[in-house]
């Protein structure tokens, strides 16, 4: 009996950066965590093992310019879908409440490689919701952590919209 008790296997659902189907929990540590729900499907970042180091989470903090750009990716080789989504937020000095900036409407906010969605990148658009709310920011630890909400389209497109919501990162950043 306990060898049969032994081999049941329960799924974890406990929120950690290494299950793909439960949103990481909001820290402010530097965990290197993203996740959020595209049009309500959970979405983490995580990318396959790889000998020089598979980078689910990278970017940049710029200090001359106060800018930081977040990109987050996901490929889940079984599922066929390699995807990401950045995240660009200007005049960045403190805690709050900022706007992604949307570079003319040319900055992608999701790029699909595998063909999963209708089209292969999705924008920001100044008519459509962008916001980030910074919850942690300590340059001189390299931690920004914060959350997100956002809708993006393609203008090849017309009517197809990517709903982006109960976003989260935890991120040790790149300062430049």
């Amino acid at each position: 009996m306990l060898c049969g008790a032994s081999s049941c296997k329960k799924e974890n659902t406990e929120p950690n950066s290494s299950n793909p189907n439960v949103l990481p929990p909001l820290t402010h540590e530097g965990k290197n965590t993203f996740g959020c729900k595209v049009n309500g499907e959970v979405w983490v970042a995580q990318m396959p093992f790889a000998v020089g180091g598979a980078i689910a989470l990278e970017g940049t903090y710029y200090t001359n310019t106060n800018m930081m750009y977040l990109v987050a990716k996901r490929k889940l080789e079984e599922e066929g879908k390699f995807d990401r989504i950045d995240i660009l937020v200007e005049n960045l000095i403190q805690n709050g409440d900022y706007v992604m900036l949307t570079d003319d409407n040319q900055m992608r906010g999701f790029t699909d490689y595998e063909g999963n969605y209708n089209c292969s990148t999705y924008r920001y658009n100044d008519d459509l919701l962008r916001r980030v709310i910074i919850t942690y920011f300590s340059p001189s630890q390299g931690i920004i952590s914060g959350t997100f909400e956002m809708d993006l389209i393609n203008p090849s497109c017309p009517g197809d919209t990517i709903r982006i919501r109960e976003g989260r990162f935890d991120w040790r950043m790149t300062v430049y």
